[in-house]
């Protein structure tokens, strides 16, 4: 269920929706998206334009929750006017180990309770984990649900779960989620699993909403030609268009910015709406290849924070980012090799496509998608 509540610590002509959680919880629709080492500035910049959910996690391969805690202490909103969201590190699945790890994200949130916490990934995968974890997402669960009943978190749920996992999840569980989170854009809108969180009234919530989980070399969202037609027609962003999409589908969402501007932007998409026919149009894009993706050469877009085009080296304040070069020539664009920095060895290990979410943000300049920071942050 989803309702529209007037917030008053946004700007007057905003308003905030709000899902209905089947417990009775009320979440906002739009929140911030943590993962990509979002740091404190950026976070206090979010609350003070009006954001009030705040998605971040156990991994440290993605988040910082310390600095969201670090921000919520600084930021001067009341914590009842919150909601915080965080999800298990799959190295602790199990009973035991899931309860042991539930009050680190309370420490470093600097909170009493989490308003979600979440189970980020059925399994581990990869070098997430650098052993097998205790137990299995069912024992975990068990745990969440122990959480749940002490009240220590007011909802509880799951992220990267398929649509046979949830089912499995909806079978065993005492407590049914309350919050399923899953990869949704238009080229990837993962109907099957939202029309199961439907029939069972669970909340679903769309993460990378805007195109960053492609490994492509353009964003195919952002630039796709009929987003980009559609966001013409009704005057506003390809990204504030997107967003509205999710929305009227139903799906909460939580992109992240790194520019105020684009924050406050992304938040006002109550006052337009998106017709049946323009919605079919969108809906159409479900499944295409986002390699097939073709738009027009354009002018090179800034990157990032800088005022320095794609073609000269990048200057962004992460560790991970390519350090301008005062002395390059500019015949050497894009010769990121050339540079000894950590960003280039990830790049050059594949990390670009395995961790598109982060790398494509925080190191553009090795991953060659500048383009498409650019439009997001």
């Amino acid at each position: 269920m989803v309702a529209t509540a007037p917030n008053s610590t946004l700007s007057s002509h905003t308003a905030t929706q709000m899902a209905t959680l089947h417990n009775g919880v009320l979440m906002p629709m739009v929140g911030f998206g943590c993962a990509g080492y979002v740091r404190k500035p950026a976070l206090l910049d979010a609350l003070s334009v009006g954001y009030r959910l705040f998605d971040t996690a156990q991994a440290h391969e993605w988040y910082l929750e310390e600095e969201v805690g670090d921000a919520i202490a600084e930021g001067h909103v009341n914590r009842s006017a919150l909601f915080l969201t965080s999800k298990l590190h799959p190295r602790d699945l199990g009973a035991s180990r899931t309860l042991e790890a539930f009050p680190d994200s309370l420490r470093r949130l600097r909170t009493t309770y989490l308003d979600a916490f979440l189970l980020h990934y059925p399994r581990c995968f990869g070098s997430l984990c650098a052993k097998e974890p205790e137990g299995d997402w069912r024992a975990a669960w068990g745990a969440l649900e122990t959480l749940y009943a002490r009240g220590e978190v007011r909802a509880i749920g799951v992220s990267n779960f398929g649509p046979a996992e949830l089912q499995q999840l909806l079978d065993v569980a005492t407590v049914k989620p309350h919050l399923v989170q899953s990869w949704m854009d238009p080229l990837h809108a993962e109907r099957p699993l939202r029309a199961l969180c439907a029939r069972h009234g669970v909340q679903f919530q769309a993460y990378s909403s805007l195109g960053t989980q492609h490994q492509t070399p353009i964003n195919p969202v952002l630039r796709h030609p009929v987003l980009n037609a559609l966001a013409q027609q009704l005057g506003r962003t390809v990204v504030q268009v997107v967003l509205r999409w999710a929305l009227q589908h139903g799906a909460a969402v939580i992109p992240r910015s790194g520019k105020r501007a684009h924050m406050a932007s992304s938040l006002d998409l109550h006052d337009f709406e998106i017709s049946a026919v323009q919605m079919a149009e969108i809906d159409a894009l479900d499944g295409t290849d986002a390699r097939a993706v073709r738009v027009p050469p354009s002018p090179p877009k800034l990157c990032a924070d800088q005022d320095a085009g794609c073609e000269k080296w990048v200057r962004l304040p992460i560790p991970c980012c390519l350090r301008h070069q005062p002395s390059a020539p500019t015949s050497h664009r894009h010769r990121t090799h050339q540079l000894p920095t950590p960003h280039r060895a990830q790049a050059n290990a594949g990390e670009c496509e395995t961790n598109p979410s982060f790398m494509h943000q925080a190191c553009a300049g090795s991953c060659g998608t500048c383009d498409e920071r650019k439009v997001e942050l």
